[in-house]
């Protein structure tokens, strides 16, 4: 009796024999998926159940923003790499502004990016340089300079610290971190006849881009909760940006414009 009943599930060396390495990874697929049901739920029961309540105290802000931006490549202590001079990029998307004080709030976003920039490769090796661009792998011989028009995804998050409303004006300083995600990387070159205008260079540009960001502005208040936003901001990168032997930074100085809600 007690055989037969062992038979329909598992035989007792059977289960003896089953190790926590082949339990383990169901147990932890199953943790992922109910932690990520849970971070679901939770977020979603954040942002709809007390929608109201924060709407009312004011809580929460959104808003749209343009950002237009000089921007720049800056090669730290290479012999083989220089800085070429400044490019007009552009930035714009949405903007999330959770108050949780007075004068305290969490701004994040997520914004759509355009940075453009140069960088001048400098006569140090005769053997010349290995370089993709347009898909194909070239030996590009120094002195040249490239222009990168790069697009990028950007999560950016910032603590702000406002100022009491005087008169109209709400006067803040933010600091914070600047993630981007590119998208499309394509290059302009002077000095390399082999070159066509706007070639893919992705495999030159690295995935991401981090740097802190700091910024100081204003808020001018149109009535109700609507107020105007300006701020001048500056993204000091600190991740290397290209796929070379020398360590490049992006920075930018951005005119941050929108309207909050």
């Amino acid at each position: 009796m007690c055989q037969k009943r062992l038979r329909r599930g598992f035989s007792v060396s059977q289960t003896l024999a089953l190790r926590p390495s082949t339990i383990k990874p169901m147990k932890m697929r199953s943790i992922n998926k109910n932690a990520l049901l849970l971070f679901t739920t939770i977020t979603l029961a954040a942002f709809m159940a007390p929608g109201k309540s924060f709407a009312q105290d004011k809580k929460v802000g959104f808003g749209l923003q343009a950002t237009p931006a000089l921007c720049w490549l800056k090669p730290d202590g290479s012999k083989s790499l220089s800085r070429d001079g400044s490019k007009v990029g552009f930035g714009y998307g949405l903007v999330f502004d959770f108050r949780f004080g007075e004068n305290y709030s969490l701004s994040t976003g997520m914004n759509v990016v355009s940075s453009k920039s140069q960088i001048r490769y400098l006569e140090v090796d005769t053997l010349g340089i290995q370089y993709t661009h347009g898909g194909v792998e070239d030996t590009l011989y120094p002195p040249f300079g490239v222009t990168y028009s790069v697009n990028y995804i950007e999560l950016p998050i910032h603590l702000m610290l406002k100022t009491n409303e005087i008169g109209y004006m709400t006067y803040f300083g933010q600091f914070g971190l600047a993630t981007q995600i590119k998208t499309k990387a394509k290059g302009d070159a002077t000095g390399v006849e082999s070159w066509v205008d706007r070639e893919d260079v992705g495999d030159e540009v690295k995935v991401f881009n981090m740097g802190l960001s700091i910024g100081a502005g204003f808020e001018y208040s149109l009535g109700g909760d609507t107020k105007l936003l300006v701020a001048l901001v500056y993204n000091n990168g600190f991740s290397d940006v290209l796929k070379s032997n020398d360590l490049v930074t992006a920075k930018s100085l951005g005119l941050r414009l929108g309207i909050m809600f």
